[in-house]
C-alpha cells in the first residue's frame, strides 16, 4: 500500500513539473509579444521624450541649468528650446495627438559641455530643425545622424567637435542648410554631400 502511494506521489510531482515547464514556455514565447504590444503603443513623441532627458543626464551637470524643464513628468512640447508640430506626420483619421511629434530644436549658446554620443538620433527621426550651436560639444559627429530624414536645417557651428564629418550626413535628402563651421573637424569632404541638390548653404569647417 505504501509503494503504491510512493509511486501516485511521484506521479504527481513528474506531471506538476511537466505543467510547471509547460506554463514557463508559453511565457517565455508569449514574451516577444507583450513587448512588441507595448511598444507598438508608443508614439514618436514618446520616443522623442526619452531620447532628449537621456542625452541631458550625460552633460556636464552645471550646463545642463538650461534644461531644467526637460523632465519625464512635463510634456516634451513645453520644454525649453523644443517646439512641436502635428504638420510633420502624415494624419491619420483617428490619430489625434498622435499626430504630435518635435520638430525644432534650437539650444543656441546654451553653453552646453558634453558629447552627442547619447543624442540617439533614431528616436529623433522626425526633426526638421536641429540647431546646437554655440555651445562646448566635445567629441565627433555620430554617423546615427543620418538616421535624422527630415532634417532640413543643421546647424553644430562653434563648439569643438573633432574628427570627421560622417558620410552619412550626405543621406539627408532634405537639407537645405548645414553648418559644421568653426570646430576642429578634419579629413576630407564625404563626397556624398554632392548629391544634397537641395542645399542653399554649406559652411564645413
Amino acid at each position: 500500500m505504501c509503494v503504491l502511494c510512493s509511486l501516485t506521489y511521484e506521479l504527481d510531482l513528474h506531471n506538476m513539473s511537466l505543467l510547471f515547464a509547460f506554463e514557463l514556455l508559453l511565457l517565455l514565447l508569449a514574451l516577444p509579444h507583450l513587448f512588441c504590444a507595448s511598444n507598438s503603443t508608443q508614439t514618436p513623441l514618446d520616443r522623442q521624450a526619452e531620447a532628449l532627458p537621456q542625452w541631458k543626464s550625460s552633460l556636464n551637470n552645471w550646463s545642463n541649468d538650461g534644461l531644467d524643464s526637460w523632465t519625464k513628468a512635463s510634456n516634451p512640447c513645453d520644454w525649453d528650446g523644443v517646439a512641436c508640430s502635428n504638420d510633420v506626420l502624415p494624419r491619420g483619421r483617428d490619430q489625434g495627438d498622435d499626430a504630435l511629434v518635435v520638430f525644432n530644436i534650437s539650444l543656441v549658446g546654451f553653453a552646453l559641455v558634453g558629447t552627442l554620443d547619447r543624442l540617439h538620433f533614431p528616436n529623433l527621426a522626425h526633426l526638421v530643425y536641429l540647431d546646437l550651436s554655440g555651445n562646448i560639444l566635445q567629441g565627433s559627429i555620430p554617423s546615427s545622424i543620418g538616421a535624422l530624414a527630415q532634417l532640413s536645417h543643421l546647424d553644430l557651428c562653434c563648439s569643438i567637435l573633432r574628427g570627421s564629418i560622417p558620410p552619412s550626413i550626405g543621406a539627408l535628402s532634405k537639407l537645405t542648410h548645414l553648418d559644421l563651421s568653426n570646430n576642429e573637424l578634419n579629413g576630407s569632404i564625404p563626397t556624398s554631400l554632392g548629391n544634397r541638390t537641395k542645399l542653399t548653404s554649406i559652411y564645413l569647417f
